[in-house]
């Protein structure tokens, strides 16, 4: 018998229940940007994100951002990268300001610390590839094995 790492969200009454990690996930990232767009209703932030996967050195995010709100991401121990699906994102790296729209990717540096400003309402992926080590991956999985024959 192995144990295999994975994740798993509680659900809501809205949304069920959804594994976050594990080969073969799938997600329909318009309907999951049409389900943000609703709980951006209800924020006072500006924005609104799901984390779609969280596996061992690897998270994805989805993010949906209004026009003229920002966010300054937390440092992340690992590179990343922005993929803009729809809208425009100025994005500050390496001390410039730089323009991404949708159906583009920008590479982001290893520390993840650039600030991000909607042009217009922006849905866009945020992947961040996690070290060995880094998050508390060990720890939650420590807690809640999942086992598999």
């Amino acid at each position: 018998m192995t144990t295999k790492q994975a994740h798993q969200t509680s659900g809501t009454e809205r949304r069920g229940a959804h594994h976050m990690s594990g080969r073969g996930v799938v997600f329909d990232v318009a309907r999951e940007v049409q389900n943000l767009r609703h709980d951006l209703q209800f924020t006072s932030g500006g924005r609104a994100a799901r984390t779609l996967v969280k596996a061992e050195g690897l998270r994805v995010a989805l993010v949906l951002i209004k026009k003229d709100f920002g966010l300054n991401p937390e440092a992340s121990a690992g590179g990343a990268s922005l993929e803009v699906l729809t809208g425009r994102l100025c994005v500050s790296a390496d001390g410039e300001q730089r323009e991404v729209g949708a159906g583009e990717l920008m590479v982001l540096a290893d520390n993840l610390r650039e600030p991000v400003q909607a042009l217009e309402e922006t849905a866009f992926l945020l992947t961040v590839a996690w070290p060995t080590g880094a998050g508390a991956w060990a720890e939650e999985m420590a807690v809640s094995p999942v086992k598999q024959p």
